[in-house]
């Protein structure tokens, strides 16, 4: 994760260690038949209101890899990052609502600045209907984002996959815990960090 520290993903070496425990959930999605396969999206469930959540990565001793064991469906005028989700044209085609892509906390183009970092090949590959995998990138916004942020769910949406394979993944995220602040409203301490390695998940069509 060391390349990230040069975008302002890593928080203050003044941050404690992380003991946060961040865990995913995977919701089924009814597309009504509109496209082939199911859809699912896939969540990071903070531990508390305000938590943030600024990149989703993959490196040498922690690699990343989204895949199924059927091509993702990808839509013509979609996109691997959701913020190439073009909210005009959801309403004109209903099955762009259902294209594969990745995410912090933002379903498409809408107050998204969501990107990418050392992810141009494996996202071209992945919009290709293939894999999503690297061992050194990640996608990410700034922590001062409003995506960033956990809601009161605590959920912090992270991907649409769409396949009629098999979906599972093996991710990594980072972040920090909310702000803490005195009666003035000045910061308490130092956040502490949040990493979280190993996170796996599949997709299964409720029964």
């Amino acid at each position: 994760m060391n390349k990230l520290l040069t975008l302002g993903l890593a928080l203050a070496a003044t941050a404690s260690a992380s003991a946060q425990l961040v865990r995913l959930e995977v919701d089924y999605i009814d597309n009504m038949g509109k496209v082939p396969g199911d859809t699912y999206r896939v969540y990071a469930v903070m531990e508390n209101e305000g938590d943030i959540l600024d990149a989703v990565y993959g490196e040498a001793s922690a690699a990343l890899k989204v895949s199924s064991t059927k091509p993702f469906y990808q839509h013509p005028k979609g996109g691997a990052l959701s913020a190439d989700i073009q909210r005009y044209d959801t309403t004109l085609d209903e099955t762009l609502l259902y294209d594969s892509w990745v995410t912090i906390g933002a379903e498409d183009n809408y107050m998204n600045a969501v990107s990418g970092f050392i992810m141009e090949d494996a996202l071209t590959v992945f919009d290709q209907g293939n894999e999503l995998a690297t061992s050194d990138g990640a996608w990410f916004v700034t922590p001062d984002k409003r995506q960033a942020a956990a809601g009161p769910s605590k959920r912090i949406l992270l991907m649409q996959l769409t396949s009629q394979g098999e979906i599972s993944g093996l991710i990594n995220l980072h972040g920090r815990t909310k702000a803490v602040l005195d009666s003035e409203g000045n910061p308490v301490g130092a956040p502490e960090v949040i990493q979280s390695e190993g996170l796996t998940f599949v997709c299964q069509r409720p029964r």
